[in-house]
């Protein structure tokens, strides 16, 4: 008999279902993948040809929209200026590390330096962030 896959809802992995079940149960909002756009897209003006998968020959793409690039962290807590993306096993040539670092240099130019990140790779260390959080509310109380 074939294994079913647990439910997860809305999210994609165990740590995702994890954290975010977690930050539920104390009581934080957070926004799941909410969107930033990186880069806004453009159309580039001169001629422009490109190769893809299906063709053996370049493909005139001249005008052609070049779509924006965006980022989706996992969980943003705006009334914490709380960012955390949710990391498990991240391969040698994953492109993650270089992604991370365009987007802590949006969130620099669009004034969100003070947004504190996060980059839990287990539910030990999602519960360490619960406890940050958690005790630094105690401290405002």
């Amino acid at each position: 008999m074939a294994k079913k896959k647990k439910d997860l809802g809305v999210y994609k992995n165990n740590l995702e279902f994890y954290c975010g079940k977690t930050l539920e149960k104390n009581g934080y909002e957070f926004n799941y993948e909410e969107q930033f756009i990186i880069m806004e897209g453009f159309n580039y003006p001169s001629m422009y040809f490109k190769s893809t998968p299906k063709s053996k020959s370049l493909i005139d793409v001249t005008g052609k929209k070049i779509l924006p690039i965006t980022y989706k962290p996992d969980f943003v807590l705006h009334k914490k200026r709380v960012i955390i993306e949710t990391k498990g096993f991240v391969r040698a040539n994953d492109s993650f590390p270089l992604r991370w670092k365009i987007f802590m240099q949006f969130l620099m130019r669009s004034n969100m330096s003070d947004y504190r990140l996060f980059i839990p790779k287990n539910q030990k260390q999602v519960d360490e962030i619960i406890k940050i959080l958690n005790d630094e509310a105690r401290k405002t109380e």
